[in-house]
């Protein structure tokens, strides 16, 4: 009988450790990031790409921001490392940006960039 008893606590622990990470932690958002929460420049990183009119998008994935540019030849990469940009990936049309862990926020405010 005492091993009944044992059990039917060890499954309600399982559920409320359960329920703690599936709903709360699981689902928890990270807080948006505003502009001076930034430790970059977003004027000084959007003239590094060129300008406002060379880059048709960008797209965060974990710490990396992948912008699509109209030109190569405009992005400057001397500027983008100096900005604390920890790697860079050039391709055609493309510029991956590696920038840690404000990348997701920078990417929405030069999305919104006016």
């Amino acid at each position: 009988m005492d091993y009944f008893i044992y059990i039917v606590i060890a499954l309600i622990i399982l559920l409320v450790v359960w329920f703690v990470f599936a709903k709360v932690l699981k689902n928890k958002k990270p807080k948006e990031g505003n502009l001076k929460d930034i430790p970059v420049d977003i004027e000084e990183m959007v003239m590094a790409l060129g300008g406002k009119s060379n880059i048709k998008e960008s797209f965060a994935n974990g710490s990396k921001i992948t912008f699509f540019v109209e030109k190569d030849d405009l992005v400057n990469v001397k500027s983008l490392k100096e900005l604390g940009a920890s790697g860079l990936i050039q391709s055609t049309g493309k510029m991956t940006v590696i920038m840690g862990k404000y990348s997701e926020e920078i990417s929405r405010i030069i999305n919104d960039y006016q």
